[in-house]
């Protein structure tokens, strides 16, 4: 998980860069591309969003963690605070209106895991035996403190974004105008049509253009449905539903195998929280867009699984 925020931490460094070189910087790392966006190592804005977003949970994951080590690593835990909020601004700044909601869902989850953990950690514990009216009481004000830094930024960026940030994305008012939005009764009819055995993995792009109405002919192609649960029921059918059931039934199983109580409480090196939060964030982009599309977002899913499938042998690694 570490290398995961790292890459994060890394691939906004990169959208930032590709702000101030322009578009058609080499900073862009592909040709077919978002120009002028903070796509960093991507191609597409959206998916660097969602990414993002998931890196939010991952740096708080990792912040949980070190506050429940007995010895407090300040710099480390700074570290990690400021590369979730550099994580949030991201999500403001890229331009996805779905990233953007993302982002503010993880910063959520994220606040919610680190209260406690924070009010919890051993050096605070241990100060308060000593002295109830301790000046430790005066340091839980930082808890308030990220809330109102990222309001603050969030109001900043609406009155003077001059770009095409999340926030303008979605105070101009024209997502009707949004073609995957035009797309979606085209998406229904092929839904009805194809949803018992599926047209075949891969064939959407030529499946579309039989069903796609003049009115949205263009030189681009639509080469997904902008929604993946609907495109994998029109390329794979009822069997690939089942199979998608049969792994969300497996997953919420292994989720409460110990008890919800112990899944939100945790303890140290338990990251199954976090990876829960970051599948669900990945499901829910899912209905926009299609994230799961990418290799790279693939490989981190997969890492993930593993990681939450195997939290025993995970933990012993970090003891």
């Amino acid at each position: 998980m570490q290398a995961l925020v790292v890459i994060a931490v890394a691939s906004a460094l990169l959208g930032v860069l590709q702000i101030v070189s322009g578009a058609g910087s080499p900073a862009f790392l592909y040709r077919i591309t978002n120009s002028g966006s903070m796509v960093g190592l991507f191609a597409n804005r959206n998916h660097h969003a969602i990414f993002q977003a998931c890196a939010i949970i991952f740096a708080a994951a990792l912040l949980r963690d070190e506050l429940m080590r007995r010895q407090q690593r300040s710099i480390v835990q700074l570290g990690l605070a400021g590369a979730a909020l550099l994580f949030t601004i991201m999500t403001m700044l890229i331009g996805s209106r779905a990233g953007l909601a993302a982002g503010g869902a993880a910063f959520a989850l994220s606040y919610a895991m680190l209260v406690p953990a924070w009010l919890n950690r051993p050096s605070q514990t241990a100060r308060r035996t000593r002295s109830v009216q301790g000046p430790g009481r005066w340091r839980n004000l930082i808890l308030i403190i990220p809330p109102i830094l990222l309001g603050v930024l969030f109001v900043t960026i609406l009155l003077l974004a001059d770009r095409n940030t999340s926030i303008s994305r979605i105070a101009d008012n024209r997502v009707a105008e949004d073609l995957r939005v035009l797309a979606w009764p085209t998406i229904q009819q092929m839904v009805e049509t194809h949803w018992l055995v599926g047209a075949g993995f891969g064939s959407f792009p030529a499946v579309y253009r039989i069903f796609e109405p003049d009115a949205l002919l263009q030189p681009a192609y639509f080469n997904h449905a902008h929604n993946d649960w609907a495109e994998m029921l029109i390329t794979g059918g009822l069997p690939m539903v089942l199979i998608a059931a049969a792994a969300i039934i497996w997953l919420a199983r292994a989720a409460t195998a110990g008890g919800l109580r112990t899944l939100i409480k945790g303890h140290r090196g338990d990251y199954r929280l976090a990876i829960l939060a970051a599948v669900g964030l990945i499901a829910a982009a899912s209905l926009v867009d299609y994230p799961l599309r990418l290799p790279s977002i693939q490989a981190m899913l997969v890492i993930l699984l593993v990681s939450f499938a195997c939290p025993k042998a995970a933990t012993a690694q970090r003891e």
